[in-house]
């Protein structure tokens, strides 16, 4: 074997080089999704489809379990129509307090819960989609899996996640470790090859 001392040489062995790893780079698999969002339960905004159980203490009567209208508001004894929509349950209750306390109840004692979630959607390239109601602690994985599984022409590697957080919607390629909220809409789509 017979090497060049030609400097030239050496740098086309290493642009062929660099050429060739850029080559093998560009036939390995897609690329990694994004990071998971994050996003917890504990910062959840209330949506029009969930359930709301509203108890204040010493005064049972006044408790209510209410859904969320497709404005958005709730209907509360006394209180009358109140915006739930895009609120987190702890500003729901400082409002509920505050309005109890105004005209009816001295230092109120009241708790919001969200009880029933509305529901999430699974669509595209599973074997049944359509709605599902929603469970803590469900990733994109396990909502497949509800959703009958992946068809055979199915991209396993991820799913496009919409989700509306703050009055925003937005749009996003995921992987299927991602956690799912209320209301999340995802689609899996169909492979390349």
């Amino acid at each position: 074997m017979v090497f060049s001392a030609d400097p030239w040489s050496k740098c086309g062995f290493a642009a062929a080089a660099l050429l060739l790893a850029l080559a093998l780079g560009a036939c390995s698999e897609r690329a990694p999704p994004p990071p998971e969002p994050s996003l917890s339960l504990s910062a959840y905004r209330i949506g029009a489809g969930d359930r709301i159980k509203i108890t204040i203490l010493e005064h049972d009567d006044l408790g209510v379990e209410v859904d969320v209208a497709d404005d958005g508001t709730i209907e509360v004894p006394l209180v009358g129509s109140v915006r739930a929509a895009g609120r987190a349950a702890p500003d729901l209750r400082a409002i509920l307090t505050e309005r109890f306390a105004r005209d009816y109840i001295k230092d109120p004692k009241v708790n919001v819960e969200v009880i029933e979630f509305r529901p999430f959607y699974v669509l595209g390239q599973v074997n049944k989609p359509g709605s599902y109601p929603f469970v803590p602690d469900i990733d994109i994985r396990r909502a497949v899996a509800v959703a009958g599984g992946f068809t055979r022409r199915a991209d396993v590697d991820g799913a496009i996640l919409v989700r509306e957080s703050t009055g925003e919607r937005s749009l996003t390629r995921v992987g299927l470790g991602t956690p799912v909220f209320p209301g999340d809409v995802i689609e899996i789509d169909r492979r390349l090859f």
